[in-house]
C-alpha cells in the first residue's frame, strides 16, 4: 500500500514527459567526422540513428558531414562547419497537414525534396541569414559564409 502513491506519481511523470516530447521529424542516416544535436539547450554528440525533432539544431565540425532523412523522405546533407535548425516539420497526409521550415545558420547543405514538395510545395521554407527560398520539387546546394 505504501508503494501505490509512488507508483501513481511515477505514471503521472512518465505520461507528462511522453506528451511533452515532440514527434520525430527525421533521423540521422550518415555521419562522417563529428557533429552535435542541440535540443532544448542540451548538446549531445550526433550518432547514426538519432531521432531529430522540431526545434533541434544540428551542427558539424571541420571535415565532417551529416546526412539527414526527414519523415517525408526529404534528404539533407550538412557540410563541414555548419549549423542547421529544424524550425518546423509536419507530415500528416491523412489530415493534409504539411510543413517544412529549415534555417541554415552557417555552413552548407544540400537539399533533395521529398513527398511534401510534391504534395504541398508552398509549405516548404528554407531560410538563410540573407534569404528565404521557396521550394517546388527540386534539389539544391546552399552555402552561408560567416560575416
Amino acid at each position: 500500500m505504501r508503494f501505490l502513491p509512488l507508483l501513481m506519481l511515477s505514471l503521472v511523470v512518465l505520461t507528462s514527459t511522453a506528451q511533452a516530447q515532440t514527434p520525430v521529424a527525421g533521423f540521422i542516416k550518415t555521419l562522417e567526422g563529428s557533429g552535435q544535436i542541440v535540443r532544448a539547450e542540451a548538446t549531445m554528440p550526433a550518432r547514426v540513428g538519432d531521432a531529430l525533432h522540431v526545434s533541434d539544431a544540428v551542427t558539424t565540425e571541420e571535415k565532417s558531414s551529416i546526412g539527414i532523412m526527414l519523415e517525408d523522405d526529404t534528404i539533407l546533407s550538412l557540410g563541414p562547419n555548419s549549423r542547421l535548425e529544424l524550425a518546423d516539420f509536419a507530415f500528416a497526409p491523412q489530415e493534409e497537414n504539411f510543413a517544412v521550415a529549415i534555417r541554415l545558420i552557417k555552413g552548407s547543405f544540400t537539399y533533395m525534396s521529398g513527398v511534401i514538395a510534391r504534395l504541398a510545395p508552398e509549405k516548404i521554407r528554407i531560410e538563410t541569414p540573407d534569404a528565404v527560398i521557396a521550394v517546388h520539387g527540386t534539389s539544391f546546394l546552399i552555402k552561408v559564409e560567416e560575416k
